[in-house]
């Protein structure tokens, strides 16, 4: 609903905050389940879900970059580390996360909010980002399997081979305009 204030505020910029679970984590895959987006049909995987998710923020990127290629609106996922944050109540108690584990901090990557924040700042401000609309950006990434794929870059190559087929991200596009109710009525 924004893109038309965007193309006419252009140029701008959009960043979706992913994650490095986009290419799986605690052995769930990363995969979009066209058949049961929304769990009706399988057995919830909270894991799972939130992997297909963030998978889902990086198709969303790369589809809509295309789309908006030549009107200076520029797209980007990120994917800003793990943040010393309330995210992770659900998970364990903040005690364990601001006292126990904070010592620990550097050795397991974790970050506080500004050093977090500068990922997306990056593709906020950045003069060169928009010459890669579309792309996966990334400061570290502790939970890839490949450990060449763990350092992070900006812009960063995924190595999850579904991120780079186009097939996929258009099709979770017209499928996700469906669901929210903004597909064109013929």
């Amino acid at each position: 609903l924004l893109l038309d204030t965007l193309k006419a505020s252009a140029p701008a910029r959009i960043v979706n905050v992913s994650s490095a679970a986009h290419a799986g984590m605690m052995g769930a895959s990363a995969e979009v389940d066209f058949d049961d987006l929304n769990y009706e049909k399988r057995e919830y995987n909270a894991t799972a879900a939130y992997n297909q998710s963030k998978l889902a923020n990086l198709l969303h990127a790369k589809e809509l970059a295309k789309q908006l290629e030549g009107t200076s609106v520029s797209t980007f996922s990120v994917h800003p580390g793990w943040i010393r944050s309330n995210l992770v109540e659900g998970a364990f108690a903040k005690f364990m996360q601001n006292v126990v584990m904070r010592p620990f901090s550097g050795m397991l990557g974790t970050m506080d909010w500004f050093e977090g924040a500068q990922t997306t700042l990056h593709c906020l401000l950045d003069d060169d980002a928009p010459k890669n609309s579309g792309a996966f950006y990334s400061q570290n990434s502790i939970l890839y399997q490949n450990k060449e794929d763990k350092a992070g870059a900006w812009p960063m190559k995924s190595p999850n081979p579904v991120v780079h087929d186009g097939t996929t991200a258009k099709k979770l596009y017209e499928v996700s305009i469906e669901l929210v109710g903004l597909a064109k009525k013929a």
